[in-house]
């Protein structure tokens, strides 16, 4: 039996990629907004140097996490 995910209303957070982490903010859209939030978390929380502007964003659409990666 193939059981298929479907993202729905019921799950409207995206969450930090990072493993034992509780980050989470509502999904209302990935927007500049949100990815600030998402960035200013990763500086406050992990370490990420405030001023490594480099990294891409990766959003895993099946999890809904955000991650984000070294170049």
């Amino acid at each position: 039996m193939l059981v298929t995910k479907t993202i729905s209303r019921n799950k409207t957070h995206v969450r930090c990629g990072t493993p034992d982490c509780d980050w989470g903010t509502p999904l209302t859209s990935l927007g500049k907004s949100e990815l600030r939030q998402f960035r200013e978390h990763c500086i406050e929380r992990h370490g990420l140097d405030p001023d490594d502007t480099k990294r891409m964003h990766w959003f895993d659409l099946e999890a809904l996490t955000l991650t984000l990666l070294d170049e």
